[in-house]
């Protein structure tokens, strides 16, 4: 009982870091192409 307890634990965990990752990198993303965005602007500005 105590191992199928961890186990399930350990499932939670796993899957609990590998969306925060995920997220981490769609926003990291997101944050580059706001930067590229930003960069052209200012590139056709001058």
């Amino acid at each position: 009982m105590r191992s199928r307890n961890l186990v399930a634990t350990l499932k939670r965990d796993v899957s609990f870091v590998w969306h925060a990752i995920i997220a981490v990198v769609f926003i990291g993303f997101a944050g580059l192409a706001i930067g590229a965005a930003l960069l052209d602007l200012m590139a056709l500005r001058h």
